[in-house]
């Protein structure tokens, strides 16, 4: 498998096509401060949910997939409050 990482810091396409997803990395903004995000299977948020990942004040957390999440339509992130950034790391087949 091949992988690659996108920092977001803003709700974005993350994928405009089906994605397998490996990892989500959550990093609140400051250590008073519980962020959440939630993804999307598509691109905009009114897209079906398929989870929230929260954290605790001052907690990086991490959700891995094992071995991925595959979405159906794409990939969409919407930014909760008190987020720092967010990692994601796709995965795909190699060729």
């Amino acid at each position: 498998m091949k992988f690659t990482w996108y920092r977001i810091t803003a709700d974005q396409v993350v994928s405009p096509n089906p994605a397998m997803v490996g990892t989500v990395i959550v990093s609140p903004d400051s250590n008073d401060d519980r962020a959440d995000i939630t993804l999307h299977d598509g691109e905009s948020a009114q897209d079906p949910k398929i989870i929230t990942v929260r954290t605790g004040a001052g907690v990086t957390n991490s959700v891995n997939f094992q071995p991925y999440m595959q979405t159906q339509r794409g990939l969409y992130c919407e930014i909760g409050r008190y987020v720092g950034e967010v990692l994601i790391q796709l995965m795909w087949e190699k060729e």
